[in-house]
């Protein structure tokens, strides 16, 4: 078995501006996507971010002083939504899980887990 990442990227402004049926029409996906992995035990965690407005980077200058700003790190057209961290079989098993979620407005990035612990 392999850990993946499914990194869920979209537009925050689609996203926003969903109502409830929209959401709850796409959470179903997500949520069968849950049922089937962990079935499967291939779960391991999940997780939908809030808004970017919320997000806090940090880092440090060249004298080693911690700084905190506010926003993501990126400035990009897409921000990053949320993840499932899976443990699959193969890469092609965690591309085919990617595919069962939402894609006409996210991007789902498929990528190996070099260390999790759960």
């Amino acid at each position: 078995m392999m850990k993946f990442a499914l990194l869920i990227y979209g537009k925050e402004t689609y996203n926003k501006q969903l109502s409830e049926e929209q959401e709850s029409e796409m959470l179903e996906l997500h949520h069968h996507l849950q049922a089937t992995t962990i079935e499967k035990e291939e779960f391991i965690a999940s997780a939908r971010l809030e808004w970017t407005e919320t997000a806090k980077t940090v880092s440090s200058d060249n004298k080693g002083e911690i700084l905190v700003t506010d926003g993501p790190f990126a400035e990009t057209k897409e921000q990053f939504l949320g993840l499932y961290l899976l443990d699959c079989a193969s890469e092609n098993d965690a591309i085919q899980y990617a595919a069962s979620l939402p894609l006409t407005h996210h991007k789902i990035e498929v990528r190996p887990v070099g260390w999790c612990r759960a």
